[in-house]
C-alpha cells in the first residue's frame, strides 16, 4: 500500500467520529445520520431506452461481480414498502425484472443494510426515469453505488480507476464523479440540515440529494476525485483534449479517456480538504481550474441546511460549486524565505 493511500486511511480513522452525525432516537450510539465514505454517481440522458436499460444492467452485474457478496436487502420494482433478500433472487431474474420497466420509471435499491433508515456501506442504486417523464420535466436519470473507503486498500486504487472507467464507457454518461462524499439513508431529507455542515468542514465531500436536477443538463456537479465528462460536454465547453492536456502542467491530473467520454483523477487518491488543515489539494485546485468551464452554471437547491428548515439556494449552491475557483493550493511545499 502507497503512502498517500495510508495517509488518507489514517486520517478517516482518526477523524472517524467528526464524519458522522448519530441518528435522533438512537439512544444506544450504535446508528448513523450521515456517514462519510466512497460516492459514484453517473448522470443519464435518455436513459429510457432499451440500449441505456441494458447498459444499466451490465453495470448492476459488474457490482455484483465485485461486491454482490456484501449486499443483502433491497428493492427492484420501485416498491420500499416490501425489501426482498438480494440472495434470494438471481442476477439474471434481476436483469428481467429491470427489462420489464422498459417503458416505465425503473427504480432499484440493492445494499447491505436490512431496514432503510440505516445507511448503507454497499450500495447500487438506480432512478432512471420514463420517456414520457423525462420529456415532461427534462429531469436526468441516475445510477450512484456506494463503497466503504477501505476498498481502496482491498480492491485498490488502480483498479477502481479502471472500474469507473469502465462502468463510464458502458453507461456513457453525460458526466459524473467518484470519490469521498457523504453517504445517506435512503430517506436523505431528513438529515439535510447537517450535511451543510460537514461540506463546510470538509471541502472534498460530495453532497448528494437532489440528483435529478435539471441543471446538471448544463454541465458537471462539482470536481472530485475522479470527474466524468462525456465527449460533447468536453469538447463543447473546453476544446479537445490535446488542448486541455497541453493546459496541464500537473502531472497529478490523469485523463483516462474511454469511448464517448474521459474521466479525469485528481492526486493518487481522494482528499478529505480538511479546512483545518488543508483545504486546497494541489491537484483538486488544477483539476478544477481545467474543468470548471464545464461546470453548470448553477444548480438548484441542496435542500435544507439547518433544523429550523432554512433551505441552502441556489447561490449558496453555486459557492459551494466554486469553493476551488481562484485558491492558492495548501499542500504545497512552503518556500524557505533567504538569509540575509
Amino acid at each position: 500500500m502507497n503512502d498517500k493511500l495510508q495517509k488518507l486511511l489514517d486520517e478517516y480513522k482518526q477523524n472517524y467520529d467528526k464524519f458522522g452525525f448519530g441518528h435522533y432516537l438512537d439512544f444506544d450510539h450504535t446508528e448513523s445520520a450521515l456517514k462519510i465514505g466512497l460516492v459514484g454517481c453517473f448522470y443519464l440522458d435518455k436513459s429510457y431506452k432499451a440500449e441505456k436499460r441494458q447498459a444499466i444492467n451490465q453495470v448492476l452485474a459488474l457490482y455484483d461481480k465485485n461486491w454482490g457478496d456484501h449486499l443483502t436487502h433491497g428493492f427492484g420494482n420501485g416498491d420500499s414498502n416490501t425489501l426482498y433478500r438480494y440472495q434470494n433472487i438471481s442476477l439474471a431474474q434481476k436483469i428481467i425484472l429491470n427489462n420489464g420497466f422498459c417503458l416505465d420509471t425503473l427504480s432499484f435499491y440493492w445494499s447491505n443494510v436490512d431496514k432503510l433508515y440505516l445507511i448503507p456501506d454497499y450500495l447500487i442504486k438506480v432512478l432512471s426515469r420514463s420517456e414520457s417523464l423525462e420529456k415532461e420535466f427534462n429531469t436526468v436519470s441516475y445510477l450512484q453505488f456506494y463503497l466503504p473507503i477501505y476498498e481502496l486498500k482491498y480492491f485498490g486504487v488502480d483498479k477502481m480507476v479502471e472500474f469507473i472507467q469502465q462502468v463510464s464507457q458502458i453507461l456513457k454518461p453525460l458526466h459524473g464523479f467518484f470519490g469521498l462524499g457523504i453517504r445517506q439513508r435512503y430517506k436523505y431529507y431528513d438529515y439535510q440540515y447537517l450535511e451543510g455542515e460537514l461540506a463546510r468542514k470538509y471541502l472534498g465531500l460530495d453532497i448528494s440529494t437532489d440528483e435529478e436536477d435539471i441543471h446538471f443538463r448544463d454541465g458537471f456537479k462539482s470536481i472530485n476525485w475522479l470527474t466524468i465528462l462525456n465527449e460533447e460536454l468536453f469538447t463543447e465547453k473546453l476544446g479537445s483534449l490535446d488542448e486541455v492536456k497541453r493546459k496541464n502542467s500537473d502531472e497529478g491530473v490523469i485523463f483516462h479517456p474511454y469511448d464517448g467520454g474521459v474521466v479525469v483523477q485528481a492526486g493518487e487518491v481522494p482528499e478529505f480538504c480538511d479546512v483545518g488543515r488543508n483545504p486546497y489539494p494541489e491537484h483538486y485546485v488544477n483539476a478544477n481550474a481545467l474543468l470548471k468551464n464545464a461546470r453548470a452554471p448553477w444548480i438548484a437547491s441542496f435542500g435544507f441546511t439547518s433544523n429550523n428548515g432554512k433551505i441552502q439556494d441556489s447561490q449558496t449552491s453555486k459557492e459551494w460549486q466554486s469553493r476551488f475557483d481562484d485558491v492558492t493550493p495548501t499542500d504545497l511545499p512552503q518556500e524557505e524565505s533567504e538569509e540575509e
